[in-house]
Parts: C-alpha cells; sequence; structure tokens
C-alpha cells in the first residue's frame, strides 16, 4: 500500500476514534509503523506484517483506549513492541508512561524508536512484572496481550495504587475471565469500536 493510501488510512481512524492528534503526532505514528515493519522481518515482534493491518490491528486498536485513561501514571505490562503503550503515550503527553516487557528484543526495539521519536513521558523497562519495583505506583495497569484477568491481578497487585485500576485489552467477552475473579474488586466491559477492524474487541475495568 502507498505511503499516502496509509496516511489516509490512518487519518481517517484517528477521525472516527475522535482524538485530537496534530499532523506531527500522525507522522510519528507513521514512522513507528515503518520501523515495526522493517523489525519484523528479522526480528520476530508481531505476527502482522502487513503495514495496513499494523495500523488498524495496532494503532487504531491500541489508541481505543484512549477515553478510558484517567491518571498521571501508567505501566504497560506485557508491551510487545509497545503496544497499546507507545501510541497512547504519543496522544496522551500529560501522563507518565511505563513500557514493560520481560523479552529483551521487544524491550530493545521500542528504546531504538524512542532515539528516532523522542518521547519526554515514556520509560521502557526490561523485567518481569513480579519483579518490577517503581519509586511510585500506578494510576492505571494496562495489558493487552497478557494472560488470564486474575492473573493479570495477581502478578501486578504490588504496583497498583490505592485508587489505580486496570484496564485489560480482550477480544470477545471474557466471561469465564470474568468470573474467576475475586469478589473484592469491581468489573465493568466496554465495547471498543476499532476502525476497520472485523470482530469483537473488548476492554475491561477493574477497579
Amino acid at each position: 500500500m502507498a505511503e499516502a493510501e496509509l496516511q489516509n488510512l490512518l487519518r481517517d481512524g484517528i477521525t472516527q476514534l475522535n482524538i485530537p492528534l496534530t499532523q506531527t503526532t500522525l507522522e510519528k505514528i507513521l514512522l513507528y509503523v515503518d520501523y515495526l515493519a522493517r523489525w519484523n522481518q528479522t526480528v520476530n515482534l508481531t505476527a502482522i506484517k502487513d503495514k495496513h493491518d499494523m495500523i488498524i490491528k495496532h494503532v487504531l486498536d491500541s489508541l481505543s483506549l484512549y477515553p478510558f485513561l484517567h491518571g498521571a501514571r501508567c505501566i504497560d505490562i506485557g508491551t510487545g513492541p509497545g503496544l497499546p503503550g507507545f501510541m497512547l503515550a504519543l496522544a496522551l503527553p500529560e501522563i507518565e508512561f511505563v513500557l514493560l516487557d520481560s523479552q529483551i528484543k521487544k524491550t530493545q526495539f521500542i528504546r531504538r524508536v524512542l532515539r528516532e521519536i523522542p518521547l519526554g513521558n515514556v520509560e521502557v523497562c526490561h523485567q518481569r512484572v513480579e519483579d518490577h519495583k517503581p519509586v511510585a505506583l500506578y494510576d492505571i495497569i494496562v495489558s493487552r496481550a497478557f494472560a488470564s484477568l486474575q492473573d493479570m491481578i495477581q502478578c501486578s497487585a504490588h504496583l497498583r495504587a490505592p485508587q489505580g485500576y486496570y484496564l485489560a485489552m480482550k477480544g470477545i467477552w471474557p466471561q469465564s475471565e470474568i468470573a474467576a475473579i475475586e469478589k473484592d474488586y469491581s468489573v465493568e466491559v466496554k465495547a471498543l469500536n476499532v476502525p476497520f477492524l472485523e470482530g469483537e474487541r473488548h476492554v475491561v475495568i477493574i477497579r
């Protein structure tokens, strides 16, 4: 797909999501996609190879979380190549983001991208979730491709600020996972409308 077509696809998707991004930010997103596609030829970062699909299934999917982030500090656990955290950091510069992953090839990729797209609100952390000991706790704990909801809570509970909450991205409504969550938590599920994406997407909000 030609570069102009990718720009139009991204711009149309951002318009549908109603996110106020500048042209400069859109260009940074396209640069990220270009890096991801090039790295992916030699380092397996994602099963999605095509830039068109990356924009829909990675970029727009990640940015569909935009309305649900409220707080000063957010950690993206199991961030992979920086999704959704990198995209959200571009859209929400007032929030501090930590992008955490246990696979060094993925954190190395994010650090390389940050040299070309510097973001003052992003820190990259190569660690297991259980071993991460932040100086300050997090208002928001995000996961896009993590384990079950209960596992996510158990391994990251030490990271959550007293009034903090979880945002877990899922496909179909995860009824059995929700049923397994301890009764101390309140759970809300919202449908995510990802532009141009076929199939269901939901976010599970756990407080």
